[in-house]
C-alpha cells in the first residue's frame, strides 16, 4: 500500500522544524505566529466536529513502590501489597513492548513533566483505578494535540496474561498521548491489536472471541469489550495493506493527528475511520470491499483449512455462529436481530435440502437507508470454499439477487449478509444505521 500522509501532518512537521530554528534564535513566539498565519489563511473558522479533551484524573497515591527502568523512560509503581517479583515481571514486559514499538516506528508518549516523580511513562499496578489509560491534561507546548498520560494495570492480573495486559495498558496510554481527540473505542481496538502483534494475545481479555460470537456488532464503536473486539478489523487491514509489518495502522494514526488552534474542545476530524478510508482508497482498494471480504473470511475461523494467516492465528473457539439454517425450499429467513454498521449474519443450507437441483435463486431484501453486501459461498465436505458469487452492493433500492449454479463437490451453501451502512461509522456517536433484512432462496426451474 502506498504510504499516505496528510497535508495537516506535513504542515505540522514544517512548523516543528521552524520551531527549532525560532527557539535557537531566541524567538520562541515566531513559530506560533507563523502557524497562526497558516491556519488563518487555510481555515479561518473551524466548522468541523469537536470532542472534549480526555478527563484529567489524579494519579494513585497509594502506589508507593517503584522500579525505574535502566534502559528506557519507564517506571512501574505499585501498591504495597504487590510483590517485587511481580513488579519486575511487569517492568520486563514493559521494556520489551517499548523496544518493539520503537522498532516498528511508533513514537514514545510525551513527557509527563515529572508528574509521576520523573519524566518516565508510569505504569501503576493498583486497585485504586480500573485498568486502562488516563490523562493528566493536555500538553500546551506541542504542535499537534498531545496529552500527558499514565497507565493502570490490575495488580491481580494472572501471570499468563501479564505480558498482554502490560502491552495493552501501555499502548492505550501511548495512543491517548498521540491523539487525545480519538475515541476510546479506537484506542482499545488498536491497543488490543498491538498486544496481539507483540504477544500473540488480543489484549487483556476475550473481546475478539466475543466479537466473533456476536457478528451483528459493528467494528470498533459497537465492538465487544468497549471497542477491543475491533482489533480483528485492524488485524485484517494490516494483513491486507501492509508493505512493512504494522505500518498501515501506525500511519493512519499519524494521518488522524491534528492541531486545535482555537476554541473549546479538540478537533475531531479526521478521525481513524476517515483516515482508514482515505488510505485504503489511495491504495487503489475500496473500503467496502475490505468490509465484505472480512465478513466472509471470519466465517472460516475454526472451520475448514485455514488458507489465511490471519484465520490460522485466531483461536479455533472464536467462531462466528450460524444465524439461521434453512431446512426446506423455498425458504424465507427474516433477521432475528438487526445488523449494526458493518455487522454480518450467516445463513446456511445443506446439500440434502436442494437434493438433485443444480440451480438455485436467492434474493436479499434489506431495510432502506443503508447499502447491503450479499455473498453466497459454496463449501465442500471439509468446510473449505469451492466457489463464491457476490452480488453488486445495493444502492438506493436495498435489494440484491444471486443466481447459483451448484458445483458437484458442494455440500453446504453459506449466505453472508453485511450491513455496509450509508456513511463511514463514527466511533464517537451512537450507531443510527441498524437495519434488518430478509433472505429468500428457491430452486431455479428454468
Amino acid at each position: 500500500m502506498p504510504w499516505v500522509k496528510s497535508n495537516l501532518v506535513c504542515i505540522a512537521l514544517a512548523i516543528a522544524l521552524q520551531t527549532q530554528t525560532a527557539r535557537a534564535e531566541g524567538d520562541p513566539l515566531g513559530a506560533d505566529e507563523m502557524a497562526e498565519a497558516i491556519v488563518s489563511m487555510t481555515s479561518p473558522v473551524w466548522t468541523g466536529p469537536r470532542t472534549p479533551a480526555p478527563i484529567r484524573v489524579r494519579r494513585p497515591t497509594r502506589a508507593s513502590l517503584e522500579i525505574r527502568s535502566a534502559h528506557a523512560l519507564l517506571t512501574v509503581r505499585a501498591d504495597p501489597s504487590v510483590s517485587w517479583q511481580t513488579m519486575r515481571l511487569a517492568m520486563s514486559a514493559l521494556e520489551h513492548v517499548r523496544a518493539r514499538l520503537d522498532a516498528m516506528g511508533w513514537p514514545a508518549p510525551i513527557s509527563d513533566g515529572d508528574l509521576g516523580g520523573g519524566p518516565e511513562l508510569d505504569l501503576y499496578m493498583t486497585g485504586a483505578l480500573p485498568p486502562g489509560a488516563y490523562s493528566d491534561g493536555m500538553a500546551p507546548w506541542t504542535y499537534l494535540d498531545r496529552a500527558s498520560t499514565f497507565a493502570v494495570l490490575n495488580p491481580a492480573t494472572p501471570r499468563a496474561m501479564l505480558d498482554a495486559c502490560v502491552a495493552t495498558a501501555y499502548a492505550e496510554a501511548l495512543l491517548m498521548s498521540m491523539d487525545p481527540a480519538e475515541a476510546r473505542t479506537w484506542r482499545r481496538a488498536t491497543a488490543a491489536w498491538l498486544a496481539w502483534v507483540l504477544t500473540g494475545q488480543f489484549g487483556c481479555g476475550e473481546a475478539v472471541t466475543r466479537q466473533q460470537a456476536e457478528p451483528y456488532r459493528s467494528w470498533v464503536g459497537g465492538a465487544a469489550g468497549d471497542g477491543a473486539g475491533g482489533a480483528l478489523w485492524l488485524a485484517y487491514l494490516s494483513a491486507r495493506h501492509d508493505t512493512v509489518p504494522g505500518r498501515f495502522v501506525r500511519d493512519v494514526w499519524g494521518l488522524a493527528s491534528q492541531r486545535t488552534w482555537e476554541g473549546t474542545g479538540l478537533r475531531a476530524d479526521p478521525d481513524l475511520w476517515s483516515a482508514i478510508g482515505t488510505a485504503v482508497e489511495q491504495s487503489g482498494d475500496r473500503l467496502l470491499d475490505n468490509t465484505e471480504e472480512l465478513a466472509v473470511l471470519r466465517w472460516f475461523v475454526g472451520r475448514g483449512d485455514p488458507n489465511s494467516a490471519l484465520v490460522a492465528a485466531i483461536d479455533d473457539d472464536a467462531r462466528v455462529p450460524i444465524s439461521r439454517q434453512m431446512k426446506r425450499l423455498p425458504a424465507r429467513v427474516i433477521a432475528s436481530e438487526p445488523l449494526e454498521s458493518f455487522g454480518s449474519a450467516y445463513i446456511v443450507m445443506d446439500a440434502a435440502v436442494w437434493g438433485d437441483s443444480t440451480h438455485l435463486r436467492a434474493w436479499l431484501r434489506g431495510e432502506y437507508g443503508v447499502r447491503w453486501s450479499f455473498v453466497a459461498v459454496q463449501l465442500d465436505e471439509r468446510g473449505n470454499e469451492v466457489r463464491r458469487i457476490t452480488a453488486p452492493h445495493t444502492g438506493p433500492a436495498p435489494s440484491a439477487y444471486l443466481p447459483i449454479e451448484i458445483d458437484d463437490t458442494t455440500q453446504r451453501l453459506l449466505f453472508v449478509v453485511t450491513n455496509l451502512s450509508n456513511t463511514l461509522p463514527d466511533a464517537d456517536e451512537p450507531d443510527t444505521n441498524e437495519r434488518a433484512f430478509e433472505l429468500i432462496v428457491d430452486r431455479n426451474n428454468d
